[in-house]
């Protein structure tokens, strides 16, 4: 037996007529066709012998890559979230520069785009300590990343239709209408059943868990996002992730096309285009994740070759603290490396005059110092996901 396909129900059109022009009132339809998701709890899915060649390979890799970067000497992962979260939000078309998202992290005075992706590297380092993957902690992932930008929506599931594509007021001509909201907590529930299996590959699990959250579409802004991120707490769930976060939107950031019609293709019924689509992006996760820290590392030797303190000096523990945070200010560093405000100048004023940190006033009273050859390769590994951030 082949993979469910999702079906279509026609439903009657209610909608409020306020913000639509008499002409856009006068051709919003009567009804609409919403998908019948099918449940997928115990379904099976057939894998051809290259797949699975290509699928023990792409395990193979990420397994070494989360080994051999648990002991390196650079903090790796927190940067990594933040890359993965960047990248996530590229997918989404939500885009700004390293600088900008890192300002944004300690200012409310950086642009919408900015901040947006800050909430997802916060919902990203949630996924990262979050032992299971269930309907409430799906919900809380989401109110982490909606929380700010849309407090009515967060963490609660949606009560309205919702459509991808098409016009802006009704469902008529969109690419695809999610399912009735009615259906939502049934849906979620067999969901929560097909990601506790333990019977199927894992990265074949990550890709259909994810494909099927998309088609549920269970809220009203934020599932892409969120559906990613499920996608770390499985991987962390099964055991193929533990010492670091696979940037796996960065490698569906090179894939992009066929990501979005890989999910067309499984809500036909058809799996096999996204597990190959994840098997791809998880193996070029690995390849850009590995640069990223060869790149790391050799700054900090670099940094480490420009500094002249004492061995105990403060200097030697704000290096690696930087990067992982290349944007700070003396009371963050002053907080985190449990010091005094005004040592943690100090040590922010030497890097500075070495050349490693740039400053400049985020307001009247507070002074911000930034990692610029981070910042960087931030802006590069996003590059070389396939778009380029802007300025």
């Amino acid at each position: 037996m082949g993979w469910p396909s999702v079906e279509y129900e026609e439903l009657p059109w209610h909608s409020s007529s306020r913000g639509m022009s008499r002409r856009t009132a006068r051709n919003a339809p009567l009804t609409y066709k919403s998908a019948v998701v099918p449940r997928i709890a115990d379904a099976q899915v057939n894998l051809d012998a290259e797949t699975t060649t290509l699928l023990e390979t792409a395990t193979l890799a990420v397994k070494e890559f989360d080994l051999s970067h648990a002991h390196r000497i650079v903090p790796f992962t927190p940067l990594l979230l933040r890359s993965e979260s960047f990248a996530s939000s590229q997918i989404e078309q939500l885009t700004s520069s390293a600088r900008r998202i890192l300002k944004a992290e300690l200012t409310e005075l950086a642009g919408t785009n900015a901040r947006l992706i800050v909430a997802n590297t916060r919902q990203m380092q949630e996924a990262a300590s979050i032992e299971g993957a269930s309907t409430s902690t799906l919900l809380y992932m989401h109110d982490v990343l909606m929380r700010d930008s849309a407090p009515e929506i967060a963490g609660v599931l949606r009560q309205q239709p919702v459509w991808i594509g098409g016009h802006d007021m009704y469902s008529r001509d969109a690419l695809f209408v999610p399912p009735y909201h009615g259906h939502l907590p049934a849906l979620m529930e067999d969901l929560e059943a097909f990601v506790a299996r333990r019977d199927l590959p894992i990265l074949v699990h990550a890709a259909l868990a994810h494909a099927q959250f998309e088609t549920i579409h269970p809220f009203a802004d934020g599932n892409g996002r969120t559906g990613r991120a499920l996608v770390h707490v499985l991987l962390r769930q099964r055991g193929l992730t533990g010492q670091t976060s696979l940037p796996l939107s960065a490698g569906l950031l090179t894939e992009i096309d066929s990501y979005f019609t890989a999910l067309d293709s499984y809500r036909e019924g058809r799996p096999q285009e996204i597990i190959d689509v994840f098997i791809h992006s998880a193996i070029s996760a690995v390849e850009r994740g590995t640069w990223l820290a060869a790149e790391l590392n050799v700054l900090r030797g670099e940094w480490e070759g420009e500094v002249s303190a004492r061995g105990d000096a403060l200097v030697w523990q704000l290096i690696p603290f930087l990067l992982r945070r290349p944007v700070v200010t003396s009371r963050i560093v002053a907080e985190e490396l449990n010091t005094t405000p005004v040592s943690a100048r100090k040590a922010l004023d030497t890097l500075e005059g070495t050349g490693i940190l740039a400053s400049a006033m985020l307001d009247k009273r507070t002074r911000a110092w930034r990692a610029v050859e981070v910042l960087d390769l931030l802006d590069e590994f996003a590059a070389r996901g396939g778009r380029r951030q802007a300025p």
